[in-house]
């Protein structure tokens, strides 16, 4: 039986995982990354750190293969440019989606945009920001650039040797036309990225070359190994969800988490996203806490970890006993995007303790969540479909059915980014469609209803919840 290899390189963990053609896992590994922080709302990864972490993940995975391993498919954070120099070498970290560094470039480009065809705005989460700062602060590095690719671009080039990206993540770089599905030069231009930089955007499942030998001897993946162009974690997640109706909110809660509400379907079935929007802190809050309080694990299973740092947190009642967190730890992207927001524990008292400051973290961030629903979707959302690396957590589910009303639903593999970087593998090595793989390796999982009570009190927290950002946001701004 021929099997296939998912890896996510996410920006808090890199994750490997085998499948059968059937949806099951048969093993997985992963270890967790190590961002660095050099400045407040700054953050950054080497791209060799993630190659590192392939090797050691890819190794364990593959060691436990019960047969040969037909195809291997890639998934990864977006907005995280990797530019190259002629030497396929690194020229600078890459800057994460959640780095703010960039918010002065992101305002000019907007403005160069706007002087032109009346534009769009500009962002510090998107790469363009980030390229313009590059070029503008570190202009002798700028220099040597040669290829610009994403996280699991760089991975697939150390893997085959092919550059390139694919079009999932080139829609998230901002320098993309999503309408058109090309690039968009006025954007390039604003983000004073050079056209020969720019690299070819292919299908996510297309064929990206197979693996080297040199890179069979780091990884342990067999040399010849077919590997997909691969595509960002939003794609992958959205193949790997499950069916999707009108109404329904996709949800990745990862190290943030993004939504897109089903508005339609296109003629071929597959859904059409009219909502969208993304937080800027998730699991990297609970990260957070965890390192704060100390709730240490061995590193080959950091989920030891969470679930010392989560026991008897559902001891404690809806509200955390009056404490409210504002969990926009780096920045916030949304509802509305201010990378100057900061994050804030409010109502601490001598009676609060880790479990009541844990509790409260999950209820922010479900909070968060909810103010999404009800700005992009108008609150019409009828069900979140939710996979990442939250969706682990049932008190973490509940507590997000409770403060947003909606009925939550996980598919049994919740780790949707590599399950659907290995359905990409699949087709990429023409075992099957993308249609065929998600009717054979995608199946339900687990569902929470609301509780009407714990509802009606989350809806009063909400209001205040609002009501204190709506009150410290513009604080944030009186820094500059």
């Amino acid at each position: 039986m021929p099997y296939l290899l998912g890896i996510d390189v996410g920006t808090t963990t890199c994750r490997c995982a085998l499948f059968d053609l059937d949806g099951n896992e048969i093993a997985a590994s992963y270890r967790e990354s190590t961002t660095d922080f050099p400045r407040p709302l700054w953050a950054q990864i080497h791209p060799d750190h993630w190659w590192d972490l392939v090797r050691v993940v890819a190794r364990e995975v593959v060691a436990q293969a019960p047969g040969p391993i037909a195809g291997l498919g890639l998934s990864g954070l977006m907005h995280a440019p990797v530019v190259l120099d002629a030497d396929g070498r690194p020229v600078a970290p890459a800057q994460l989606w959640m780095d703010q560094r960039s918010a002065k470039q992101a305002a000019a480009i907007t403005r160069e945009l706007a002087r032109g065809d009346g534009g769009r705005a500009i962002h510090t989460t998107v790469s363009a920001s980030k390229l313009r700062w590059l070029s503008e602060e570190e202009p002798a590095a700028f220099a040597r650039a040669r290829h610009l690719m994403l996280p699991k671009d760089y991975v697939r080039y150390r893997l085959t040797g092919v550059v390139g990206t694919d079009r999932s993540d080139a829609s998230g770089t901002g320098l993309w036309d999503r309408e058109r599905g090309e690039w968009d030069w006025a954007a390039i231009e604003a983000s004073r990225v050079p056209r020969a930089l720019i690299p070819e955007a292919r299908n996510a499942w297309e064929s990206g070359g197979q693996v080297s030998e040199q890179a069979a001897a780091e990884t342990g993946i067999p040399a010849g190994t077919p590997v997909a162009m691969g595509g960002a974690d939003t794609l992958c997640t959205r193949i790997a969800a499950g069916p999707l109706a009108v109404g329904d909110a996709c949800t990745y809660m990862g190290t943030a988490t993004w939504i897109g509400v089903v508005g339609g379907h296109a003629a071929d079935g597959s859904p059409i996203f009219r909502f969208g929007g993304a937080t800027a802190t998730t699991g990297a809050a609970l990260r957070w806490v965890r390192d704060v309080f100390g709730a240490s694990g061995d590193e080959r299973a950091p989920s030891a970890s969470y679930e010392a740092l989560l026991e008897g947190v559902a001891e404690i009642s809806p509200g955390a006993d009056g404490l409210i967190c504002l969990p926009h730890l780096m920045g916030e992207r949304g509802p509305t995007p201010e990378p100057r927001a900061r994050a804030a524990m409010i109502g601490l008292t001598l009676l609060h303790r880790r479990r009541h400051i844990t509790r409260a973290v999950l209820e922010g961030t479900a909070l968060q969540i909810r103010r999404l629903y009800d700005d992009r979707a108008n609150g019409e959302v009828r069900c979140s479909v939710v996979g990442g690396g939250a969706a682990r957590s049932d008190l973490w589910m509940q507590i997000l059915a409770d403060v947003t009303g909606v009925p939550v639903r996980t598919p049994r593999i919740v780790e949707t980014s590599v399950l659907g970087a290995a359905m990409l593998g699949g087709v990429a090595a023409g075992l099957f469609s993308l249609d065929e793989a998600a009717r054979r390796m995608v199946h339900p999982g687990r569902s929470f209803q609301p509780d009407e009570t714990a509802h009606a009190v989350y809806n009063a927290i909400y209001r205040r919840y609002c009501e204190l950002d709506a009150f410290l946001m513009p604080r944030y701004r009186e820094e500059e």
